[in-house]
């Protein structure tokens, strides 16, 4: 039984342990989300980043931007916003940074 426990709680830290990475937003992303977003700025961009991590790290683990298109995000975001009790500003910030980089080419 204990043997059991320690494998269990091994797994467990393991799998904290493999957080995604997300990337921080530069130029091109800008100029590509500007397509989708006129007027996006970078500030924006790693704005919505940190507001993806802070807001929806806390109940569940993130997903990578690029493992869902824009149309999956917009319909996945507005819900999970509403369950966290973001703030219609923050859910834009997030949206904007999900969707600009889900079409990054590092797929």
């Amino acid at each position: 039984m204990k043997k059991l426990f320690i494998i269990s709680a091994i797994l467990f830290l393991a799998a904290c342990g493999t957080a995604v990475k997300l990337s921080s937003a530069v130029q091109t992303d800008v100029d590509r989300g500007s397509k989708v977003f006129p007027g996006l700025t970078l500030a924006e961009l790693n704005q919505g980043k940190t507001a993806y991590e802070e807001n929806c790290g806390k109940c569940h683990g993130l997903i990578a931007p690029t493992k869902f298109s824009e149309d999956k995000w917009r319909k996945e975001v507005p819900p999970m916003a509403k369950k966290a009790k973001v703030n219609t500003a923050t859910e834009t910030l997030i949206l904007k940074y999900v969707v600009t980089m889900s079409s990054a080419t590092n797929k």
